[in-house]
């Protein structure tokens, strides 16, 4: 709207000199180039087909082509993903870690073929604070007899986080990267538990030459149990959940069915928030937001969301646990600190749909992995 009214004063008007200034002068301040999550709601919902978030991104490539200062922590993310192929400073060589400490041996599908690939992603890979899902994420897919392998150290971050901070250059040195990956495995399709790897490899990698078949991890499990690999023992009566859909799962890409088709044969009791599917409110971490090193004062866009979650589920005493389950590793941290920051540890917990799955199939963990975990 700005931009149209800035053509309007500078065609009709008297200041045809402001067309030659940076658009962070005269139509959107650099605080909210840099601001946008790239949840893309504004682009859903532009009656007329406008994509203010597709011009943002423009802006915050220009804005680094032209050499303006950028948040501290985004520039460290990037010279991290520049160097090591991921955002959180760690050696390529740790990516794999989590799995060499597995019970049963994870496959390198660069080194035998597979029939799936899982692409597993940065936060999975590294943050200690999700790995313990990442490992039940194997345990189910091994106990459903799934022929998977990960690229261990020649996995490099799928770039969708980069694209969206300006950095195309980047970009594509991550692409060239993961193809060459992918061109030294044999498999049948990828996997991944990270809806933001997910949007970019199914989306965007086809315009470099990398054409694969994309699954998130919830339609591969949804079909190990509809297949009957996976058999659910145990209803998961006792808890009351809401789910939050993922940006890039749902919205981009229309994964809603799954999720919930899920959530219905492991038998908990299903509340809607009232933002979802299409109409679900970001979590706060996409488009670079996770990176930054400073956060805007006021309420976090995750903190907001918990207490949505809350006042679904109703005031009172609760008979039943009472969960917010996700489906992506970002959401897995972004939520647990919100319960932390709101003051609601012991109202309701964040988990990852493969901790519900696991609880209702009967994965045993290991004494030592339980160990580890502690």
């Amino acid at each position: 709207m700005n931009k149209r009214y800035l053509l309007k004063e500078a065609t009709f008007g008297s200041h045809p000199e402001k067309l030659l200034l940076p658009l962070t002068e005269t139509v959107i301040s650099p605080e909210a180039v840099w601001s946008c999550t790239t949840c893309y709601a504004c682009v859903r919902v532009c009656p007329v087909g406008n994509e203010p978030m597709a011009d943002i991104v423009d802006i915050r490539r220009r804005m680094l082509i032209d050499g303006y200062e950028i948040d501290s922590g985004v520039q460290n993310a990037l010279q991290s993903l520049a160097t090591n192929g991921n955002w959180m400073s760690k050696g390529k060589r740790l990516r794999g870690r989590w799995a060499k400490e597995m019970e049963f041996p994870v496959k390198n599908a660069t080194e035998e073929p597979v029939e799936h690939l899982w692409f597993v992603g940065d936060t999975a890979s590294f943050d200690e604070r999700v790995i313990p899902n990442t490992k039940m994420v194997a345990r189910l897919f091994n106990q459903g007899g799934l022929d998977f392998g990960i690229m261990y150290q020649n996995e490099s971050n799928s770039g969708n986080d980069v694209r969206r901070v300006g950095e195309e250059g980047l970009f594509e040195q991550l692409v060239e990267q993961n193809i060459a990956a992918f061109g030294k495995a044999q498999f049948k399709q990828i996997v991944t538990t990270d809806p933001h790897s997910f949007n970019t490899l199914k989306n965007e990698y086809p315009q470099f030459g990398g054409t694969f078949e994309v699954k998130h991890y919830t339609v591969t499990l949804l079909k190990l149990i509809e297949e009957g690999k996976l058999t659910i023992k145990n209803k998961l009566s006792n808890y009351k959940v809401t789910f939050y859909d993922p940006c890039y799962l749902g919205r981009y890409n229309g994964g809603f069915t799954a999720p919930r088709k899920l959530l219905e044969l492991l038998g908990v009791e299903f509340v809607e928030m009232p933002r979802n599917c299409e109409n679900s409110f970001c979590c706060g971490a996409g488009g670079g937001q996770i990176w930054m090193g400073k956060v805007a004062p006021g309420e976090r866009p995750a903190e907001n969301r918990i207490k949505e979650a809350l006042t679904t589920f109703g005031e009172g005493a609760n008979a039943k646990t009472q969960l917010f389950i996700v489906t992506c590793p970002k959401d897995m941290v972004m939520y647990s600190d919100a319960v932390k920051t709101t003051g609601n540890e012991g109202k309701i917990e964040v988990r990852d749909i493969i901790q519900l799955v696991a609880e209702a199939v009967g994965v045993e963990i290991p004494l030592e992995a339980e160990a580890v975990a502690a």
